[in-house]
């Protein structure tokens, strides 16, 4: 597996981006209303990106006592096939939450464009960037958590 590359988390939050802004222009042509994001959207994803940044650190002894086990004594080295589920799972991590958040902001880009001039309109905006936010930090989570996973590179060129 290749680690996800900044170019490529870019590409998906512009691609997403332009998902979310078209589906709330489309849904604001359809219904005359705004798209409607819940506040719970961005509180679970704000949760999960907890919930990746705390795993990470405390995975993060293990992943590089199996690197380094002189750096970290009495430490038991993680397996390495659950270091590849683990890197994975922050690949996963990384693309969706690049994707989900640029969903988010084109909402929120959409419902700064129809000028805000209702309630629901607002409500959509803030609840929009508090998912957009929150998938920003699943996103890096995942970007470092994949970045912990990396095996550093081999200096002896006789087993290739």
């Amino acid at each position: 597996m290749k680690p996800s590359r900044p170019p490529l988390i870019v590409t998906l939050v512009v691609v997403g981006a332009a998902v979310g802004w078209g589906a709330a222009v489309i849904v604001d042509g359809w219904t005359g209303r705004s798209l409607q994001v819940p506040v719970l959207a961005g509180s679970a994803l704000w949760l999960l990106g907890i919930a990746l940044i705390v795993w990470g650190w405390v995975i993060r002894p293990r992943l590089q006592a199996h690197v380094d086990p002189l750096r970290f004594p009495g430490i038991d080295p993680m397996p390495v096939l659950v270091a590849a589920r683990v890197a994975a799972i922050a690949m996963a991590a990384t693309r969706v939450g690049a994707l989900v958040a640029g969903l988010y902001i084109g909402i929120a880009i959409a419902a700064i464009a129809s000028g805000l001039s209702t309630p629901a309109t607002q409500q959509t905006l803030w609840s929009a960037l508090l998912a957009g936010s929150g998938s920003v930090v699943v996103a890096g989570a995942g970007f470092r958590l994949e970045r912990w996973c990396l095996l550093p590179a081999d200096t002896d060129d006789t087993d290739r």
